[in-house]
């Protein structure tokens, strides 16, 4: 939790950590998510409903991970600018 005293640079700071982790997070997802699909693929008749949501899952993911990672520049740079 953040204290009183935290300046705007140390919240700043803080914040991009947590979007860092929060990145890691959503690529274990996606790496996970594209696991199953492949073990999926891999059987004898596989469903493809289950596939294709997966599938759009991911698409969701990756729209998450590229709005992040934005978000994240963008962060960062104001930092470099300002602290």
């Amino acid at each position: 939790m953040a204290s009183v005293q935290e300046s705007p640079c140390e919240m700043m700071r803080r914040v991009a950590k947590e979007q860092k982790a929060e990145i890691r997070r959503t690529e274990k997802l996606i790496d996970g998510l594209k696991g199953k699909i492949g073990d999926l693929e891999q059987q004898p008749n596989p469903d493809p409903a289950a596939i294709a949501a997966l599938r759009q899952a991911v698409e969701g993911l990756e729209k998450k991970l590229e709005d992040d990672r934005l978000a994240l520049s963008t962060l960062e740079d104001v930092i470099t600018e300002n602290c």
